[in-house]
């Protein structure tokens, strides 16, 4: 006891360290990146994961807030998996089960992708078999936690296995199946001995200690509590010293011991408080109770069983509850209070049946039983495995067998070949004599056509290079024109729309106040078309950035945005991203791209009652090639339009529904050109509209190819320079 106490002092002197800590992290993080904050959040978060489970829950909502926005799975479901194990720790067990299902969904799409995310999957298997275990569905929780044993047990990782086995115990013992529970927690410290990992050790040994308390062993409880103090030592944990001071409490009111019990259980409900940890809070007030019912004191038994029921009954804790009630009826019992005893009776059967019932039982079995089913599948499949290799290594040998009698046949053959191919070859000495002069002939002849053919073909890159040179400073040109008199445009929009604001304050007469409104309409529209000029214009100059691309991130963000456009529209929007898809390239271009293209599907969906409209992007590779398509069921665009290709042009508006002046799909072609793709619309079978653009995997490879090209052509300009330079200088 002289050591526990000393412990909590040490812990005291040092929470002024940790507030400064704490600090200096919520001042580096006003001056981080996005990314840098998910790490100071996470740090924060560690640090009251033990002292005040409240605000380590405000921690864990604001890193997960963040991750959401930045659109990445991996912290999205390391930030589900901090607010999951906080509100557990609170008592809003069925809240958290709710958060781990959605993010389990999560991790198994994005396991293959992400390995990060598969590491996640046994600890958010492992927090849903808790939390079904606070909440009495004991059949549910040995589910979860038999599959976070397998996924574990396929890792290998035996550090994590005990882990899981500590875990099975649990569930166990609130079945009140103490020797299964021993069993488990044994087979636990077992592994985790033969590994040498003292990490969990001592919790696990209070585990075990808790158990010999159940099946009223004291002695034998009390050496475990004092085994999993001494390896701890003076690293023990808040959660260390709550858990073994509340199985110390518990075993020596069993030893009749009532002052050590009241001073445990005292100081194990002290950290419990300042955890504002539900579950320890209940647990310590009802030994209490108990300690002053064997004072024969029921007035402070039942103020401290009151004040455990309040707790109780605000979380979603069952096990607790049960016994909540039938100490109750024990008090009221003593007291010859029958009215409140029957109630409190009444409540703790209906409880206890509504949790042990003969469905969980069952359930209980069905789950005890696949796991051992799959248990005998894994021995058997691995006998199968040693006769197959068996069996393998005979056929291998007759192979060898097969092999070497080929390879004589083989040797022989080629003898008798040379044998013969000896003769033919001096036959043929003499014809590749003749037929060498003749060739020395046409060599002579073909030198004399390639030189020609080399003067023609320089001559015609010469006038290539003057052409494309001449065609970028057309291009220029009117990339400049575009770019300034879209600018230019801007002052008198703005204006005109000033100036029929004013207009609408002052008019009371309804058809100038309806003309004005047109016209404010009508310059809201050309502001948005000089907008999209003005992109055109700065994707002209962008300079690409060759980048991996995160297909499910892009997806994600864009379909975000647009969501709330679709819904208003009841438009269904969803993408499909094949597995190992990879593709360097610019995340800005494609991001334009398939923002135009899913607004498009939008603005022009079918509006019919009886058609459930949609849009869909579906992602593929093959080979070299990324294949993006993105289809709707709207109105459609006609065959001779799509045959024509002219959609693609700058001002075509396929509807009358065109905000922008038909930019949008001008634009998308803009960006697949640029990053060295293509874009075109697909015959479809139905109404609506394929859009099909095909970008290559690696933008870098592109863009090389193209450096090279201008190099080749400036090296060309820069020979007809240098010889004309010579002409005029001779003459």
């Amino acid at each position: 006891m002289i050591a526990i106490l000393g412990l909590i002092g040490m812990i005291i002197q040092l929470q002024a360290q940790d507030i400064k800590k704490v600090d200096s992290l919520k001042e580096r993080m006003l001056q981080l990146s996005s990314f840098e904050k998910l790490e100071i959040l996470n740090e924060l978060f560690k640090e009251y994961n033990q002292v005040d489970y409240t605000i380590a829950l405000s921690y864990a909502t604001e890193f997960d807030d963040l991750a959401r926005q930045l659109g990445d799975s991996v912290k999205i479901v390391e930030g589900g998996r901090k607010i999951a194990y906080s509100l557990m720790d609170i008592g809003k067990n069925e809240e958290a089960i709710e958060i781990l299902t959605k993010i389990l969904g999560i991790a198994e799409r994005n396991q293959t992708q992400f390995p990060e995310v598969k590491k996640q999957i046994k600890f958010i298997l492992n927090n849903a078999g808790l939390a079904y275990d606070y909440l009495g569905n004991y059949d549910k929780a040995l589910e979860y936690h038999y599959m976070s044993l397998s996924t574990r047990e396929e890792e290998g990782d035996k550090k994590s296995i005990g882990t899981a086995l500590n875990n099975l115990g649990l569930v166990f013992y609130h079945l009140k199946d103490v020797k299964k529970a021993i069993e488990y927690y044994q087979r636990a410290i077992d592994t985790k001995r033969e590994i040498g990992d003292n990490n969990d050790l001592d919790r696990i040994i209070i585990n075990l200690g808790l158990c010999y308390n159940h099946i009223g062993e004291f002695g034998m409880a009390i050496s475990q509590f004092d085994l999993g103090f001494s390896i701890c030592k003076e690293d023990c944990s808040d959660n260390m010293k709550r858990e073994g001071l509340l199985g110390l409490g518990i075993a020596h009111l069993g030893n009749g011991n009532l002052e050590n019990a009241e001073d445990c259980l005292l100081k194990s409900l002290q950290i419990s408080k300042k955890q504002t940890n539900a579950l320890y809070q209940i647990d310590n007030l009802h030994q209490l109770s108990l300690v002053e019912s064997a004072r024969e004191n029921d007035e402070k038994a039942l103020k401290y069983l009151n004040e455990a029921l309040a707790l109780a009954e605000s979380s979603d804790f069952v096990d607790p509850l049960i016994k909540l009630y039938d100490q109750f009826a024990k008090v009221y019992s003593r007291e010859n209070n029958y009215e409140k005893t029957a109630y409190y009776l009444g409540k703790y059967t209906t409880l206890k049946d509504s949790i042990f019932s003969e469905e969980l039982m069952k359930n209980f079995t069905k789950v005890q039983t696949n796991y051992a089913e799959r248990e005998n599948i894994k021995t058997i499949k691995e006998k199968d495995e040693i006769l197959l290799l068996k069996q393998q290594l005979i056929d291998r040998q007759r192979a060898q067998y097969f092999y070497i009698v080929l390879v004589a046949i083989l040797t022989l053959g080629f003898a008798v070949v040379l044998l013969f191919d000896s003769r033919r070859q001096r036959k043929s000495r003499t014809e590749i004599g003749l037929a060498k002069e003749k060739i020395e002939e046409q060599n002579k002849l073909l030198e004399e056509q390639n030189k020609a053919l080399d003067h023609r073909v320089k001559n015609r890159t010469m006038e290539l290079s003057k052409s494309n040179l001449l065609l970028s400073e057309v291009n220029a040109e009117l990339d400049n024109f575009l770019y300034k008199t879209s600018h230019d445009i801007r002052g008198p929009i703005a204006t005109m729309q000033g100036l029929c604001n004013l207009g609408l304050i002052d008019s009371k007469d309804p058809v100038v106040t309806n003309v004005l409104n047109q016209m404010v309409s009508q310059s809201d529209r050309m502001s948005k078309i000089v907008g999209r000029l003005t992109t055109i214009s700065d994707i002209n100059h962008t300079i690409l950035r060759p980048e991996k691309i995160d297909f499910l991130a892009l997806l994600d963000w864009i379909l975000a945005n647009e969501e709330e456009k679709a819904r208003s529209k009841n438009i269904q929007i969803s993408f499909e991203v094949a597995e190992g898809l990879q593709i360097i390239s610019d995340e800005l271009m494609i991001r334009t791209i398939l923002e135009n293209l899913v607004n498009n599907g939008i603005k022009f969906y079918n509006d019919s009652v009886r058609l459930d409209s949609f849009v869909k992007v579906q992602v593929s590779q093959n080979d070299s090639i990324v294949n993006i398509r993105v289809i709707d069921n709207g109105i459609g665009i006609g065959a001779d339009e799509a045959k024509a290709d002219g959609m693609f042009h700058i001002f075509t508006r396929a509807s009358e529904r065109s905000e922008t002046g038909g930019v949008g799909l001008y634009l998308s072609k803009l960006c697949s050109h640029k990053i060295g793709g293509q874009i075109r619309i697909e015959k479809s079978d139905d109404d609506g509209t394929i859009f099909l653009i095909q970008l290559p995997v690696d933008l870098a490879a592109v863009l090389e190819k193209r450096r090279l090209l201008q190099e080749d052509m400036q090296r060309i300009l820069e020979e007809e320079n240098t010889q004309k330079a010579k002409l005029v200088s001779f003459t």
